[in-house]
Formats: C-alpha cells, sequence, structure tokens
C-alpha cells in the first residue's frame, strides 16, 4: 500500500539521518567526538497553541530526538490559537540565538515576516505540519487534500450503509488561512461533490476557539434539520462534531480528524464513525533530525516528506 510505502520511506531517511549525524560526530578529523558536542545547538519548536493532544505529540517525538542527541531543545506556543503571540514567540526565539525553528504556522501569510527575519539571523526553519508562505528548508505534514478526499468517501460510505442517500452535510473549519484544514475541506467536498446527491452547507470557521467548537457542531445541527453528516477538519473541531451529534439524538454521521481520548471514547460509542489519523510523533521526531542536520550543514534531503494518514474507526484495534 501506498501508506506503508510512505511510513517505510520515513523510516528509512531517518535511520539515515541518524547514522550520518552519529558518524559525522565521531569521525571528524578522525577523532572520537561524542554526540553531546550537538548540546550547543538550541532548537525550539513553536506550534499553533498547547491545547491540543496532536501538538503534545509533536512535541514528544522532537522532544525524544533532541534528548537521544543531546541538543538543547524548548516548545513554546500560545496557550491557545493566536496568531499575533504566535508572531512575538518566533521574534523572541530568533532573537534569543536559537540555531532552528521547527513551525507549525496558524496563519501562513501573518507569520511569514517574522520567519523571513528569523532566517535573516541564520535561523534553519523546518515546518511541520503547517508551513507558512515562505521558504522553509523542508516541510513535513499529511497530504492534507488526499486525506480529505479520503474523509469524503468516508462519509459517503457510511451515509449509504445507513440507508442515507441525501440531506446536508456541514463542515466546520479552522480559519480560511489555515492550509492543512482548507485543503482538508477542499478534498472533502469534491468527494462529496463528485458524488453528487448530498448538498454541501458552507463552511463554519471556529476562528480556533473553543467555544465555537463545541457550540457551532450544536447550530448547524439545529439549523438544517436534513442534516445528515458533519465533518470536523481538526482534533479540536472533530470533538465538537462528536459532542454535538451524541447531544442531538439524531442519525448524524461524523467524520473527523486526529484523534484524544474523547474522541476514541466517541468513536466507540458510534457518535463518531472515522477520523483520518495523522503522524504527529513523526513529524516532530524526524523533524528534529532535519533540524540537526540543517544546522550541521549536512544533507536535508527532499523539500516535502509526506508523513501518511491512516483510518480509525471503532474496528480499528
Amino acid at each position: 500500500m501506498n501508506i506503508k510505502r510512505i511510513a517505510l520511506n520515513a523510516f528509512v531517511i531517518l535511520l539515515a539521518f541518524i547514522l550520518f549525524i552519529l558518524y559525522y560526530e565521531n569521525s571528524i578529523k578522525n577523532k572520537s567526538i561524542a554526540v553531546s558536542s550537538l548540546s550547543r545547538y538550541r532548537i525550539v519548536l513553536i506550534t499553533m497553541d498547547k491545547i491540543s493532544t496532536f501538538w503534545e505529540t509533536v512535541n514528544q517525538g522532537a522532544s525524544d530526538m533532541a534528548r537521544m542527541l543531546g541538543v538543547s531543545y524548548s516548545w513554546e506556543a500560545p496557550t491557545e490559537r493566536n496568531v499575533d503571540e504566535q508572531i512575538e514567540i518566533i521574534r523572541n526565539a530568533a532573537a534569543s540565538g536559537v540555531d532552528a525553528m521547527l513551525i507549525a504556522a496558524s496563519d501562513p501569510i501573518r507569520i511569514s515576516r517574522a520567519v523571513e527575519d528569523a532566517k535573516a539571523l541564520g535561523v534553519k526553519i523546518i515546518y511541520v505540519d503547517a508551513p507558512a508562505f515562505e521558504d522553509g528548508i523542508v516541510t513535513l505534514a499529511t497530504n492534507n487534500y488526499a486525506a480529505g478526499l479520503t474523509a469524503g468517501q468516508i462519509m459517503i460510505n457510511e451515509l449509504e450503509a445507513l440507508g442515507i442517500d441525501s440531506g446536508s452535510i456541514g463542515i466546520l473549519g479552522v480559519t480560511r488561512e489555515n492550509i492543512t484544514t482548507t485543503e482538508r475541506e477542499r478534498g472533502f467536498r469534491d468527494a462529496i461533490s463528485a458524488n453528487g446527491r448530498y448538498s454541501l452547507l458552507d463552511t463554519r470557521y471556529t476562528e480556533g476557539v473553543r467555544a465555537l467548537e463545541l457550540s457551532m457542531p450544536v447550530q448547524l445541527i439545529e439549523e438544517n434539520p436534513d442534516l445528515v453528516g458533519l465533518f470536523g477538519t481538526n482534533e479540536n473541531t472533530t470533538e465538537g462534531v462528536g459532542l454535538a451529534i451524541r447531544e442531538s439524538n439524531r442519525n448524524i454521521v461524523g467524520i473527523g480528524f486526529d484523534s484524544n481520548p474523547n474522541i476514541d471514547q466517541m468513536i466507540q460509542e458510534g457518535y463518531i464513525k472515522a477520523v483520518m489519523l495523522q503522524n504527529p510523533y513523526t513529524m516532530g521526531y524526524l523533524g528534529m533530525a532535519e533540524a540537526i542536520a540543517a544546522v550541521r550543514g549536512l544533507d536535508t534531503g527532499p523539500e516535502f516528506i509526506n508523513t501518511g494518514v491512516s483510518v480509525k474507526t471503532i474496528f480499528t484495534p
């Protein structure tokens, strides 16, 4: 399968980075140099927020690689999604003299100037999950359009299995500027539109506000008596979708992205039929390897690494 091949390729690339870095550190000038010499490098992960389990897992991957190779590492992010605060964090990190940043861009346009300024100071930029428009060395992310297509087809399959062949479908987005979620939305819409039997409502954007992530799915259900499906484009909107369906007592198919204990429980209870699972640990783990390679002046490979996606349903062990 393509996903297995992607995972294998990522694993091989990762091993190659580790071995090359260890070899370089221990063989330069025919002297034995400890990997701990990497401790002089400072690398920071800057995500959209610190709420989502997704970002916690990215942090875990980056932290594990940093600890294994002995680099100085920290994780910084707004408590809740706030573009201005993320920009300030990027600027402060650059001014403090970090060697590299792993960034998940809240707004690809608005943060680009701060990223450009950081690059001018010599900071190496690696994107995880969500790139900005300003070029980085490499981006590690899901093929979000393809994953959205898959989510749309699963929605159709679930509706058909219930004998539902018409009705409206709602979508919960984050912001219009968030490239990752808008690509998922685009893929999902293309799949539903190609089927031709269901009507798609205008996307509701939560702007990353927790209260809206919980209230908007409820509003969609209340305002649309013919609603048969809801699609959450990230972890928080997916949780909102599941909670709203559970409260509604209506036969609505919920499909989403990513997972946490609450979402897992709602999958088992049937309120969410499936989620697209990305590989946030790999993004952080391999992203840190890429950052170390970049600051050492080593080959970082392709500009985009597809970290893959799988489908989790009630039947997933």
